[in-house]
């Protein structure tokens, strides 16, 4: 099973953009990409997708609990599935939601009229 190049990044400000988490984690690896997000009552959280997973490590021991503008942040590897990405795989935001089938078959079984 292969490590995880993606850290979760808690209890952000509200103000915060894409390029402050950025200038946090940068030292630690080559980013890949932030996702950001920012509800409407704060503390917002963060992904940050390393291109090594031994970064995504070395920025969750470097930062949980760094304070950020008056924030201590909670930083730790991500947990789930595959995001989208160079690896494969990977659904995005709906990956681990489970639909129901788009066609159910009948309680009873079927009888065609020529079967009688």
């Amino acid at each position: 099973m292969s490590r995880s190049r993606t850290i979760y990044v808690g209890n952000l400000p509200g103000g915060v953009r894409e390029r402050d988490v950025e200038d946090v984690f940068y030292k630690y690896g080559r980013i890949i990409e932030v996702d950001l997000k920012i509800p409407t009552r704060p503390p917002g959280f963060a992904f940050v997708e390393f291109e090594d997973a031994k970064d995504a490590e070395d920025a969750v021991r470097g930062r949980d609990g760094y304070d950020f503008d008056g924030h201590r942040l909670r930083v730790e590897v991500a947990h789930g599935g595959a995001r989208g990405g160079r690896d494969g795989g990977g659904g995005g935001r709906y990956e681990n939601v489970l639909l129901p089938p788009l066609w159910t078959p009948p309680k009873t079984p079927y009888c065609s009229p020529l079967d009688t």
